[in-house]
């Protein structure tokens, strides 16, 4: 699956992730609640959940070209 594709789920509420990756590492959205807090996130984005905890995920060219994104 294209990552435009996957991208579509995930808005959506579903997780993404390629399969290379550690079965924990996933995508995931963010869409922060109203009213906004001065001091956190106002508009959604992506972020990466694993063992480790949750950062917000920076693509790389080639993950954003794969076409082999599995959505969880």
């Amino acid at each position: 699956m294209t990552f435009g594709d996957a991208f579509e789920q995930v808005k959506r509420g579903k997780c993404m992730r390629l399969p290379h990756w550690s079965h924990d590492v996933l995508i995931k959205a963010c869409y922060p609640e109203r009213p906004f807090n001065a001091k956190a996130m106002t508009a959604p984005y992506l972020y990466v959940t694993s063992r480790h905890g949750k950062v917000p995920w920076k693509e790389t060219m080639i993950e954003l070209f794969s076409e082999d994104w599995e959505v969880v």
